[in-house]
């Protein structure tokens, strides 16, 4: 998992997805991650995802900031039926008064939120995913019971959940010495700040850190 934006207006988050099999002489992930950082537009970015094959599976969440005032999510994986190739699924996630202009063959659409978990919830028809873990599925379950996110406070809500102490939405050391949450990252599209947290966000009231993306600009 990761987050970044640059000197173009994009920003982005990454999922871990994780399909059974490696596709082999294929890009790793990690490539195409870093590669982000030079896109300077959605097209470039639909290229760069349908142009350079990768040996295994991630999820984009991003928006082109200066640009849309939309966001969008890409599920992505290797397709073995074909040398070279991808699956993708793009999503776009709109506003009320953006789905009157949207046409139906533009793609999926959601409707002001989306919240994406560490599995294939468009391509788990045609990746075969490994045994999902555990905490995917019950995080997920969590998120739905905390209903639709409307606000910041809403997201930094479910970012900070810790009501299943095995499985929670914001892990701890101290109740799981496997795996914790390093950070927590809240891009402000209107303000132009990128927020991160090193602490629970559900609970601190200012962020350890502020970035000014207008900075980027310069």
């Amino acid at each position: 998992t990761a987050f970044g934006a640059n000197k173009h207006g994009f920003a982005f988050g990454l999922n871990g997805l994780y399909p059974k099999y490696v596709a082999h002489k294929r890009l790793p992930r990690q490539i195409i991650n870093r590669a982000l950082l030079s896109i300077e537009n959605e097209q470039d970015l639909d290229n760069l995802l349908r142009l350079y094959p990768v040996a295994f599976g991630f999820c984009i969440n991003g928006s082109f900031f200066r640009q849309n005032n939309y966001l969008l999510n890409y599920e992505i994986g290797p397709n073995f039926n074909k040398d070279n190739e991808n699956y993708i699924s793009k999503c776009f996630v709109i506003n009320d008064d953006q789905k009157q202009n949207r046409k139906q063959d533009e793609g999926y659409t959601v409707l002001n939120y989306l919240v994406h978990y560490n599995h294939y919830e468009r391509l788990n028809e045609v990746i075969i995913e490994q045994k999902p873990l555990g905490s995917t599925h019950t995080r997920s379950k969590r998120g739905q019971e905390l209903g639709q996110i409307s606000t910041i406070s809403d997201a930094l809500n479910l970012l900070g959940d810790t009501e299943n102490e095995a499985y929670a939405i914001f892990h701890t050391v101290e109740k799981n010495r496997n795996i914790c949450t390093l950070c927590t990252a809240h891009f402000n599209f209107q303000t132009l700040h990128l927020s991160i947290y090193e602490s629970n966000p559900k609970t601190t009231h200012e962020p350890s850190i502020i970035y000014n993306l207008k900075d980027l600009f310069i």
